[in-house]
């Protein structure tokens, strides 16, 4: 689990894709209306799910053993671990001797359709980056 501060790895790519979502919606916007904008970035495909692989893995496990991990989550974080364990589902019946951790790998570095956030959090991290809370 993660902690208050925690930058994860990939925090600096993920960051990245979302300025250029943000500023892409800006910039086809006709008028700037913070909320639309917000919604069409959160909905803006990148390239990858926005969790590590242990993370995945765990949830994934949970899942498969039959633990009712999801009906805590938020609902944008439920959707994407659904949308992982779909995919992996997927992946271990056309590769059935692939180890899990492969497929996890596989599965979590490959192209989600969105970035699962609130449009307010993806709003919330735009800000942090403009105002230089990641550099370091």
């Amino acid at each position: 689990m993660k902690y208050h501060g925690c930058i994860m790895e990939f925090t600096c790519q993920r960051n990245g894709e979302l300025m250029r979502a943000f500023r892409k919606a800006v910039s086809e916007a006709e008028h700037i209306d913070i909320a639309r904008i917000a919604e069409t970035v959160v909905n803006t495909p990148c390239s990858r799910f926005w969790v590590s692989e242990e993370r995945a893995l765990v949830v994934v496990s949970a899942i498969r053993k039959g633990k009712d991990v999801l009906r805590s989550m938020r609902p944008t974080k439920r959707e994407m671990f659904e949308e992982i364990y779909r995919r992996v589902c997927d992946r271990k019946r056309s590769r059935p001797k692939d180890r899990m951790t492969d497929i996890i790998f596989h599965v979590v570095n490959s192209p989600a359709p969105k970035f699962y956030m609130r449009p307010r959090c993806a709003m919330e991290l735009i800000y942090k980056i403009k105002k230089g809370y990641y550099d370091k």
